[in-house]
């Protein structure tokens, strides 16, 4: 449902980036800032590129749309309580760069007190001075690394993420939602919607994704949870979870 790297994908990038790092600070520091801004800019424009092909539709997902809402957003602006849900996601984005800060932190706590004892041993292990360096920053990036995942695990549990994605407008197919003519989110079978005709929306949910709500206002919500229970297209939520 969600169009983001998977946890696989993201240890994967992780991984090949602590492994290129360790290789050009051991080989060439002098190149070590602009490698780091090239991977940047890879990383970002595959992650674009991968979202951008997973959102594109096929003509034959573009057939026979069963719902439209043209004026989604303006009917979201009449609902009070969403302010304070935008707000609260706001804090939570927020509390996932908490580990940005500490990357000043532990860098000089770990080449102070740490690296000096990792080089020893290495060097006393190893004969090959290159490989110990290499293994030496190895190390260290991933002793970092694994600290950094640790608060951040720590702190999403606490925080847990929210990601209502609001639509200005939508259309609804069997095969999923278009939401602003560009973005194709597709239905799967895991997923449920939770009906709240008061705020006048209809909330798509997945539990392999339960931050992530695809919320859908209109002054005619009835009409769009009759469509997707009649089309058999998504089932409605066993309990309410609506706010």
């Amino acid at each position: 449902m969600s169009q983001q790297p998977s946890k696989l994908q993201m240890i994967l990038m992780s991984q090949i980036a602590i492994i290129l790092m360790s290789l050009v600070t051991t080989f060439f520091p002098q190149y070590y800032l602009v490698v780091i801004i090239l991977y940047t800019i890879i990383i970002l424009g595959l992650t674009s590129y991968s979202a951008t092909r997973k959102s594109k539709a096929s003509p034959e997902e573009l057939k026979n749309p069963i719902f439209r809402e043209q004026n989604a957003m303006k009917i979201a602006m009449l609902d009070k309580n969403l302010s304070k849900e935008l707000m609260k996601q706001m804090k939570v984005t927020m509390m996932t760069f908490i580990t940005l800060p500490l990357v000043f932190i532990l860098f000089p706590l770990y080449r102070g007190n740490v690296e000096p004892i990792v080089s020893e041993a290495l060097r006393s292990m190893l004969e090959n001075e290159s490989l110990a360096t290499y293994l030496n920053f190895l190390i260290m990036y991933e002793i970092i690394f694994m600290v950094l995942n640790i608060v951040r695990i720590a702190t999403m549990k606490k925080f847990k993420p929210i990601n209502i994605m609001l639509p200005q407008q939508y259309i609804v197919y069997r095969a999923g939602v278009l939401a602003n003519n560009k973005m194709f989110i597709r239905f799967s079978e895991e997923q449920c919607f939770n009906y709240n005709p008061k705020r006048h929306y209809v909330e798509i949910l997945s539990p392999k994704n339960p931050g992530f709500k695809l919320r859908l206002y209109s002054d005619n919500i009835g009409r769009l949870r009759d469509k997707l229970l009649s089309e058999g297209i998504i089932r409605e939520c066993k309990e309410d979870v609506s706010q």
